[in-house]
């Protein structure tokens, strides 16, 4: 009896069995790779939502870091915005307040969150971002609190701050000159937010942050000099000069504090008055605490020195070749802590960098590029927050009156009766100051002597290296 073959019911199982391995295999790959694209398209847009909230937040740093060179901390008045009057309070201070308003207090309530994608209207700066169809927000505050992460360590043995810890940021004072800056931007959709920190301050423009020790200093003599009238009660330098002194009026004279004194023994407005002589008749100009030391027929006293052959055998030049040079500017470099170019750019980056344009009402760092002629009734710089006037040419100073430094390039010459409170500086070896003027120079010193709440310069802001944090 023969066999049966069944071999046949056997024909194609291994063929549906290899096609059913195939199948689900390429149905695996083609999860695998769907769901490979899902996560690349997710990453794709979360790193770019994440460089949206990055540049927003990079847009408010740069926002708060240019309002801050322009004026510091405090520029307007907290109670009416639009006053352009400093009150004293920090401008920004966080979100959750109104503008200009309210103590530091952030909360999620007063960003833009995933469920309310928007910026609240009690935000204190908010920034909307716009490109094409898509908005992006962000916002920026100032932190000036005692011992917060920008706050510095000068030496324990200062008082400065009111809190014994001789910090810059304390209870003496509200210092508008150093803060912490908190930015913070979001994406389109309000998902993704990155948030900068940084520290802002000032940076020193004179040599260790003090400015002239005396109300004038000439690299070239002194020449005629009419009625002037110079006072200095806080040392005892009035004139400092590389060449020799020229005839004077009649009235002119030097004065100093008077003898067995210390300028501790006086208030501010007694040092500063410029009344010389009783009776001074002004409770706001009280005087004279002064004595009379040089004058044109006594001659020149202990006050004044002529004729310092290192004062003038210092260089100078005002080629525009030489301005980053401190061997061509040797005398420049006696005052200032940096290059006249780097001076006349942080000049230039406070918008106080002028040509052909008065410096009437401005106060902090000013380079005039030419020639300047200030008239009577023309105030620059202010008694709390005087100015650096650099005149890189000539200056004719008739009037004033001028708070703080004034350095010039080219000749100085002086007619009328201007007030100066503060010092003069004449550069030129060749054209000596001159002038049948009655100038009146009041000494006053640019430092702030260890003052924890100093009034901010414009021109002299700065952000703080290596203090950038983000995340």
């Amino acid at each position: 009896m023969k066999a049966k073959l069944l071999t046949h019911k056997q024909q194609g199982a291994a063929t549906l069995f290899t096609a059913l391995v195939l199948l689900i295999s390429i149905t695996l790959v083609l999860l695998l790779t769907s769901k490979t694209v899902l996560v690349e398209t997710q990453i794709t847009a979360d790193n770019y939502r994440t460089s949206q909230a990055a540049a927003a937040a990079s847009a408010a740093m740069d926002q708060a870091v240019a309002y801050f060179n322009a004026g510091g901390l405090d520029q307007h008045n907290n109670t009416t915005p639009a006053t352009l009057t400093a009150d004293g309070l920090v401008d920004y201070i966080g979100p959750g307040n109104n503008f200009y308003n309210g103590a530091l207090n952030v909360t999620a309530a007063s960003e833009p969150s995933a469920t309310s994608c928007s910026m609240p209207a009690t935000t204190a700066f908010p920034l909307a971002l716009t490109s094409g169809a898509q908005t992006t927000y962000a916002q920026f505050y100032f932190n000036n609190t005692d011992d917060n992460a920008c706050d510095c360590q000068s030496t324990l043995t200062e008082n400065v701050d009111g809190d014994t810890d001789g910090d810059c940021l304390g209870t003496a004072g509200t210092n508008m000159t150093r803060a912490l800056v908190t930015a913070k931007g979001w994406s389109d959709d309000c998902t993704a937010v990155r948030t900068i920190t940084q520290c802002v301050g000032t940076f020193d423009i004179f040599d260790a942050g003090s400015g002239p020790q005396q109300p004038f200093i000439s690299r070239a003599g002194v020449g005629v000099f009419g009625n002037a009238k110079i006072i200095n009660r806080y040392n005892n330098s009035s004139i400092w000069s590389g060449g020799a002194d020229a005839v004077h009026g009649a009235s002119y004279g030097t004065y100093l504090r008077p003898s067995g004194t210390e300028s501790a023994d006086y208030t501010t407005a007694q040092l500063d008055s410029s009344c010389e002589a009783s009776p001074c008749n002004d409770a706001s100009n009280p005087g004279p605490n002064d004595q009379l030391v040089s004058n044109r027929n006594a001659g020149n006293g202990i006050d004044v020195i002529t004729n310092d052959p290192t004062l003038a055998g210092k260089t100078s030049s005002t080629a525009a070749a030489n301005m980053t040079s401190t061997a061509n500017n040797q005398f420049f470099d006696m005052f200032f802590a940096h290059t006249k170019a780097e001076i006349k750019n942080a000049a230039n980056d406070a918008g106080q960098m002028l040509s052909g344009t008065s410096p009437v009402g401005l106060t902090g760092l000013i380079w005039e590029e030419g020639n300047l002629a200030l008239h009577n009734g023309d105030v620059v710089g202010s008694p709390t927050n005087p100015a650096i006037l650099i005149v890189n040419g000539d200056l004719d100073l008739t009037g004033g009156p001028i708070y703080g430094v004034i350095y010039v390039t080219g000749q100085l010459t002086i007619t009328g009766n201007p007030v100066v409170k503060g010092s003069i500086v004449a550069e030129n070896s060749a054209l000596p100051p001159n002038g049948a003027g009655t100038l009146t120079l009041v000494y006053k010193p640019w430092s702030s002597d260890g003052n924890q709440a100093p009034p901010f310069s414009p021109g002299t802001g700065a952000v703080i290296a290596g203090s950038w944090k983000d995340w």
